[in-house]
């Protein structure tokens, strides 16, 4: 079974408690994340820019800018980051290290209509479907 890497840990620790409940995940987001939220998940996923850029809907010179400025991530944004440091939790919890979760997200999933599970990742409800199916799995449902 594969671990998580130190680093991998660090950057999930970093935001565990902020989406804990949804209570605290609305409060927090609408405060508003740090720039530094968004670095930290493009070095937990490995996506490329274009791609984060894509799911983020802003490039990467922009949070660049707003990481020099102290600049604030909106609400929207700031909720979508907290879910997908849940996400990555998850997947990290049912396969044993952030890797293989990368490696599963890159390949069609049974339970999400033979779907790539990354292709889901630009809005809410696709990171939400991705969550559940990795209930399934963590659970045993493959049916």
């Amino acid at each position: 079974m594969t671990t998580i890497s130190a680093n991998d840990e660090k950057i999930l620790n970093k935001y565990q408690k902020s989406y804990n409940d949804n209570m605290t995940l609305v409060a927090i987001s609408k405060k508003g994340l740090l720039p530094q939220a968004v670095f930290d998940f493009i070095a937990l996923t490995d996506f490329s820019f274009p791609y984060v850029e894509k799911v983020l809907n802003k490039t990467i010179k922009t949070f660049t800018s707003y990481k020099k400025n102290k600049t604030t991530l909106d609400p929207v944004l700031s909720e979508k980051l907290l879910k997908f440091f849940a996400l990555y939790s998850k997947g990290q919890n049912v396969f044993g290290s952030v890797d293989e979760f990368n490696k599963w997200l890159n390949e069609p999933a049974f339970g999400l209509g033979n779907m790539v599970p990354k292709d889901l990742l630009e809005t809410i409800t696709g990171i939400e479907l991705v969550s559940q199916e990795l209930t399934r799995i963590e659970y045993g449902d493959l049916a």
